[in-house]
């Protein structure tokens, strides 16, 4: 074991004899774990109408200045008539081009951090997609009526996260996007467009 001390004061630095590491962590005044709770954090929400058999419905893109760390996909549908569709989360190597994408705000958890570098939003016509890498998630999700005539049989929430596994787990790594040749996206496989289909979604992530 090695023990470093400080010229000025009587501070210890204790390097681990086994894992060879010195380990600092910083805290606020309140004892917060602060290597955590400063992590400059973003969430970006919209609605949208997707055109008829739309392929990729949002996208999160990389950034050419910052890690991206995405935390949460959550999204929700409604149709003319009750019933399901299927929604699948991918990654692409290079972005969908060619359609009409509309940027959603983002907003910082806290205001005193920097501008999101990343970008969120929906497509409300067909573009051409991007090279997929593969899906990293598929799900069917349940589809109400927008205004139903009785709530009977109605859950609460009839959205679907995406990315469940890191929600209920800080041992798990998040979706990385590593640089602009890195994209995350929400699409709809070709499918045909259910009657009266909408869209609302959710995306937080952070960026280091």
């Amino acid at each position: 074991m090695a023990i470093i001390k400080s010229g000025a004061t009587a501070d210890l630095l204790t390097i681990d004899p086994t894992s060879k590491a010195a380990r600092v962590t910083v805290y606020d005044t309140t004892g917060r774990d602060l290597s955590v709770q400063s992590k400059a954090t973003y969430a970006a929400a919209g609605t949208f109408t997707p055109p008829a058999t739309p392929g990729d419905l949002i996208t999160i893109s990389g950034s050419s200045s910052k890690n991206v760390r995405v935390i949460s996909v959550f999204v929700t549908t409604t149709t003319t008539a009750a019933g399901s569709i299927q929604l699948y989360l991918a990654k692409r190597s290079t972005n969908s081009t060619g359609g009409a994408f509309v940027s959603a705000t983002a907003v910082p958890f806290d205001s005193t951090d920097p501008a999101a570098t990343a970008n969120v939003g929906h497509w409300t016509t067909v573009p051409t997609e991007g090279t997929l890498v593969g899906n990293t998630s598929i799900i069917r999700i349940a589809t109400p009526v927008a205004v139903p005539a009785t709530f009977a049989g109605i859950v609460e929430d009839a959205g679907k996260e995406l990315l469940p596994w890191y929600v209920h787990s800080v041992l798990d790594k998040p979706i990385v996007l590593r640089g602009v040749a890195q994209w995350l996206v929400v699409h709809f496989a070709r499918q045909a467009l259910v009657a009266g289909q909408t869209h609302a979604y959710r995306v937080v992530w952070t960026e280091e």
